[in-house]
């Protein structure tokens, strides 16, 4: 490991690839449709599903663009059940996060989207964002200079393909077996 890199968050990100979800106000309830162009809202993080209950009409999203998911985003959490992370991938549909999402888009020349995605799903880095998270009654994430000062182990690239590519094979296995499972006769 001595090869490996302590860095901040903020170090790993694109230009303005910290994206926090828009006010309530540029996003009002009267503005969602039942079809349309998906929201992406806090279960999408937390579960890692793809079912959308709000979406908005192409006016709305040339508006709200600046808040555009891209592959290899990741989506965070942020009020209640924070910290929770998911990754958009080539099969998402196009949409937009609302308030209640922390959108992170990483510079792939230093870091793998997948490696950070582990890194946020791992003891270490959760603990990383909910430790600075506030709140008693709704715990909130923190402010954005607090959460780009998330401490990392940046290891070279090869290496994070490595990493990667044993925790995917891990996750593909649970999925399978997931599906197994669901499949028996009970």
């Amino acid at each position: 490991m001595t090869d490996w890199n302590k860095v901040v968050l903020s170090e790993v990100l694109q230009e303005k690839g910290y994206i926090r979800g828009p006010f309530g106000s540029a996003l009002k309830r009267g503005e969602l449709l039942s079809e349309g162009i998906p929201v992406y809202e806090q279960q999408h993080a937390i579960y890692n599903s793809r079912d959308f209950r709000f979406f908005i009409n192409e006016r709305k999203f040339e508006e709200m663009k600046r808040f555009q998911v891209e592959v290899d985003d990741l989506i965070i959490s942020c009020s209640g059940t924070v910290g929770k992370v998911s990754i958009i991938e080539k099969t998402d549909p196009k949409g937009i996060i609302s308030q209640a999402l922390l959108l992170l888009r990483v510079n792939k020349r230093v870091i793998l989207p997948l490696y950070l995605k582990y890194f946020f799903t791992s003891w270490e880095g959760y603990n990383a964002i909910v430790s600075r998270s506030s709140g008693s009654v709704q715990v909130n994430i923190s402010r954005r200079n607090v959460i780009e000062n998330i401490p990392l182990s940046l290891p070279p690239l090869d290496i994070q393909q490595k990493i990667v590519g044993v925790l995917s094979a891990i996750d593909e296995k649970i999925r399978k077996n997931s599906e197994i499972n669901d499949n028996l006769a009970v």
